[in-house]
């Protein structure tokens, strides 16, 4: 998908976890350089939305809606090429392949994974131009949770594999996933 850009969505203020989850460290690297490096070799250029993290060399875009959520760092993505490959800095479990995988043809406004039996995982997903106006005029409304707006696009899901999905908002959860 050529106006395909992929970012990494990295504003949040981590409460839960208690400290920076960008700068955790993952396989001997702040994480979200991990993220990026991924999205990178899938869809260069790619860029991390939000947070301060140019002194670790990763190309950024500041978050146009700076502390609404991920629908704004949704947003600001699209507003920043036509499609968008999403992936929150705390899902490093999702699969190369996955994401991947996600490119592959539809005429769908989004692209949604889902572990089985699970909820749709929006922030590991591909949206389409398609999607840029029903966001916006959720958003305009005043939605700020991205399984909200939801509602409004033509979503195609993909089956998550096994053990691709953990979203590390807690120092436990960071410590199951570094375990796999």
């Amino acid at each position: 998908m050529e106006s395909c850009r992929g970012y990494v969505l990295a504003g949040g203020r981590s409460r839960r976890m208690g400290e920076d989850k960008g700068r955790l460290s993952w396989h001997g690297e702040p994480l979200v350089v991990y993220q990026w490096q991924r999205l990178d070799k899938l869809l260069p250029p790619a860029t991390v939305i939000g947070g301060e993290y140019r002194d670790l060399g990763v190309p950024s875009l500041a978050d146009r809606y700076p502390g609404q959520g991920p629908l704004g760092a949704i947003l600001t993505a699209l507003a920043a090429s036509p499609a968008a490959l999403v992936l929150a800095v705390d899902m490093p479990l999702v699969g190369e392949a996955t994401l991947a995988g996600l490119l592959r043809g539809t005429t769908a406004d989004a692209v949604i994974p889902r572990p089985a039996g699970g909820r749709l995982q929006p922030l590991a997903a591909l949206y389409r131009p398609s999607a840029q106006p029903k966001l916006a005029a959720a958003f305009a409304r005043g939605t700020r949770r991205v399984v909200d707006a939801l509602a409004e696009l033509e979503i195609e899901w993909r089956e998550l594999p096994p053990g691709e999905f953990l979203s590390m908002n807690t120092p436990a959860e960071y410590a199951e996933a570094l375990e796999h």
